[in-house]
């Protein structure tokens, strides 16, 4: 039902599990009312907080299949992978494969495998997201493979914003007979006899864009005459998703697909501050967006005009972002505490606690950040 693969997502859902994780509360922080050490949660105003995308695998090309491999991008918004990919040259009048759906594509021979590596990189141009990336690839056809290595690909693919959300929508489901099997993505099955039956298919978003340049069949290949074919087609780039389609006409069948586009939106920054008393050093360890991307912080904290600012340096995956950010100081609340002998619990409060956030400006995934408002949200307190 699904190809098995090896990509970037898997260690972006782990890595973002583990530490937004932490950045909701559950990690490592910690409070000294005295010292002003203290957890912020920083939330962003929603209107403010920008989409931000990055690449983990090829672009949507309906003859273009990937297979295997790993696409990374790094926080400067550079883009490098290797992938294991089939170029199809079968075009059956009906495609059994939509634009933007990842259905079965046609089990021929009639193809060329390649090793293709991809760089790239992102970038910011009227405030929207601009992809550029370059396929190169090496390999054989299938029909000339005694003639191996001849066959080689070369593609450029040109993104431009903005990126586009496709609802979820309940596919047109009719099977012949009124008893029908669902089969889920798990393995389970369930059996259902009042069809027809109403699924939703998961939302997921694109990012348009052209594909251009040479696909080479085998020297022997019939394709062509083995001659080079020239490529300018529409391809996406296009995030996870999953859909449901009948199969063999009787199974209801939920079937996932791999995404090439990842999209995070900057909603928040949680944080371990150190604020040394006396002083006016700032120190952050910071969690920032929906996925807990690492950021090391350092700045000032003026405690008689009540004002803070920092620069947060990205960490790891992150290296070559950077935002600036500055705000107010204040009273904050940061934990409770139960009272003992009693089921009451009181307020532990910072002095000098950053209250409000301002992001000036920066760059994450080599994507510009505008300026953008948020304030601390305080810890409920226990209880219903």
């Amino acid at each position: 039902m699904r190809n098995a693969r090896i990509s970037i997502l898997v260690v972006l859902v782990m890595a973002g599990g583990v530490m937004g994780a932490a950045a909701q509360g559950a990690g490592p922080y910690y409070y000294n009312v005295g010292a002003e050490d203290y957890p912020l949660h920083a939330v962003f105003t929603p209107g403010d907080a920008p989409e931000l995308v990055y690449v983990a695998d090829l672009p949507t090309l309906w003859p273009l299949l990937s297979l295997s491999g790993a696409v990374f991008t790094d926080g400067a918004g550079h883009v490098e992978g290797l992938v294991y990919a089939n170029y199809y040259f079968d075009r059956p009048s009906t495609i059994s494969r939509s634009a933007t759906s990842g259905g079965p594509y046609p089990q021929t021979n009639n193809y060329s495998a390649y090793t293709i590596k991809v760089t790239g990189k992102i970038n910011t141009q009227s405030k929207e997201a601009r992809v550029k990336l370059t396929l190169q690839g090496k390999g054989y056809d299938y029909a000339g493979f005694t003639s191996y290595p001849n066959a080689n690909l070369s593609l450029k693919f040109t993104g431009n914003g903005p990126v586009v959300t496709v609802p979820a929508i309940p596919p047109s489901v009719s099977v012949d007979s009124t008893n029908y099997s669902v089969i889920y993505d798990d393995g389970h099955t369930e059996s259902f006899t009042n069809g027809p039956a109403t699924k939703t298919n998961s939302s997921y978003s694109i990012l348009s864009g052209t594909m251009k340049g040479n696909i080479k069949p085998g020297k022997n290949s019939p394709v062509n005459g083995g001659k080079t074919l020239k490529i300018d087609e529409t391809g996406v780039l296009r995030s996870a998703g999953s859909e449901w389609r009948v199969e063999d006409g009787t199974n209801f069948v939920e079937g996932t697909f791999g995404g090439s586009l990842i999209v995070d939106t900057l909603t928040n920054i949680d944080a371990q501050v150190i604020q040394p008393v006396p002083g006016t050093k700032l120190f952050l360890n910071a969690y920032v967006g929906s996925r807990g991307d690492l950021f090391n912080g350092t700045g000032t904290a003026n405690y008689d005009g009540a004002k803070w600012n920092a620069t947060l340096s990205g960490l790891a995956f992150m290296r070559g972002s950077t935002l600036q950010t500055k705000g107010t100081l204040g009273p904050a609340i940061v934990a409770y505490e139960l009272i003992p002998g009693t089921t009451n619990y009181a307020p532990r409060v910072v002095q000098n606690a950053i209250q409000q956030v301002t992001i000036t400006s920066g760059k994450i995934f080599g994507q510009k950040i505008q300026e953008m408002q948020g304030a601390s949200v305080p810890p409920r307190p226990p209880g219903p």
